[in-house]
């Protein structure tokens, strides 16, 4: 048996490889092939967690797994034709803030087909991607092979994550992220940038554990610059600092902030970047858990969708900042803060009205620091979100919503079932 798990890491790493191979190859209509995949490689993924190996080696073997999917085009997700598009415009001087590109297709006819690609939804709202997400879009335009740009951008950052994460937790938790399916598919398959920021949270977490404020600072405000979630945990700081530090913080963050929204500011930029940040909590709905669940039970009672999703949405956002609130209260030390605030973050995807597979990419982060393993269990079901997309409407049948969340609840509320996930998966 020990000749045979001293073996095991030959035989799971290339069928980890072979699988990532076929997966970069599929497309939402191939929901089942997909689903089959991802778990085959997850359950792979687990039984690596079980080994030994260097830390050089095991560095490889996620940049090994990541190269295989550097060379396709992202077949599951749609939004890259959008960052390269707000690319362009920024690599030509102009604003992406101020412009949809419903009213820009005309004069650069030349870009139909990232028009096209990024669909009507997008084509049809302003950009909601933060300062230092465009930065980078420019970035990728201007290196002439965008794709490529990001996911070696990507691919770092995950590196950068998973050196932190040892640093904070320990070297099997920091490979619970580094060698995730959802993370590498998610983040360098299909090109989302939640691993760039989870980089700079996490960086930001660090140097506040070792009492270096301001860069902790710059660095929490450089992860809000490319998605607004860390601005969820901020608060929880609070209570852990002392006012000269605080005062040290605020300055470090606040000049960071400034630094990178100045090149963007003008008289409209609130105006339109508050719209469309705003129609994700009030207008949109993907894959919820408990909305769904609030959802059905106002169709009975006669409410109609567009009324649920606006009160809700209103509703969940004081929700989250009271509680928010109440675990900062909670939360005088540096490990309530991290336990806190994977809380909160999960609290906060399990009652959200939209859920894409790649938000958990934050709470995988946060759980490998505070040694939580539901995180790494509904990085499992969550692909089973991917059937919407043969359904029309773009909706899950009930019957998956609760495969894919009731282990989730279940392991949260059950002592003994997270246990038994501790010994099974780590």
């Amino acid at each position: 048996m020990q000749s045979l798990r001293r073996y095991s890491i030959y035989i799971l790493v290339p069928l980890s490889l072979i699988g990532y191979y076929f997966l970069a190859q599929i497309e939402r209509s191939e929901v089942f092939m997909l689903i089959g995949l991802f778990s085959l490689l997850f359950i792979s993924y687990i039984g690596l967690l079980k080994l030994k190996t260097t830390h050089l080696g095991w560095i490889l073997i996620g940049l090994c797994f990541r190269f295989v999917l550097i060379g396709y085009t992202p077949l599951l997700s749609q939004d890259y034709f959008r960052f390269i598009w707000d690319g362009n415009l920024l690599s030509h001087g102009i604003n992406p803030y101020l412009y949809l590109p419903d009213e820009l297709i005309e004069i650069f006819s030349q870009w139909e087909y990232l028009y096209s690609g990024m669909g009507s939804m997008s084509a049809g709202h302003y950009t909601n991607y933060p300062m230092i997400n465009q930065l980078l879009f420019a970035l990728g335009v201007l290196s002439t092979k965008p794709m490529l740009t990001y996911r070696l951008v990507l691919l770092l950052a995950d590196l950068i994550t998973f050196k932190i994460l040892t640093k904070l937790s320990s070297q099997t938790w920091g490979l619970t992220y580094w060698l995730s399916p959802l993370v590498i598919l998610e983040g360098v398959g299909n090109l989302h940038f939640e691993p760039v920021m989870v980089a700079f949270l996490v960086l930001g977490l660090y140097h506040f554990k070792q009492e270096n404020y301001f860069r902790s600072s710059v660095a929490l405000a450089a992860s809000v610059l490319l998605k607004l979630i860390p601005l969820m945990f901020a608060p929880l700081l609070l209570k852990v600092v002392k006012q000269k530090q605080l005062k040290i913080m605020v300055f470090g963050f606040l000049i960071t902030l400034a630094l990178f929204t100045t090149p963007f500011l003008d008289p409209w930029l609130f105006t339109t970047y508050s719209e469309s940040v705003g129609l994700w909590f009030s207008n949109f709905e993907f894959n919820a858990g408990i909305y769904r669940i609030l959802k059905e039970l106002g169709v009975l009672f006669g409410v109609q969708d567009w009324q649920m999703i606006r009160f809700y949405g209103k509703a969940h956002s004081f929700a989250i900042l009271a509680l928010a609130l109440k675990f900062t209260w909670e939360s005088d030390c540096f490990s309530k803060v991290i336990d806190k605030s994977y809380l909160l973050l999960l609290i906060y995807l399990l009652t959200a009205p939209t859920i894409h597979p790649w938000y958990l990419i934050t709470l995988i982060a946060l759980g490998a620091i505070s040694k939580h393993p539901s995180a790494i269990l509904w990085s499992l079901t969550i692909i089973s979100s991917y059937v919407a997309y043969t359904m029309s409407p773009v909706e899950l049948p009930l019957w998956i919503v609760a495969l894919q969340f009731i282990p989730v609840v279940i392991s949260l509320t059950s002592f003994s079932f997270r246990s038994f996930l501790e010994k099974k998966l780590l």
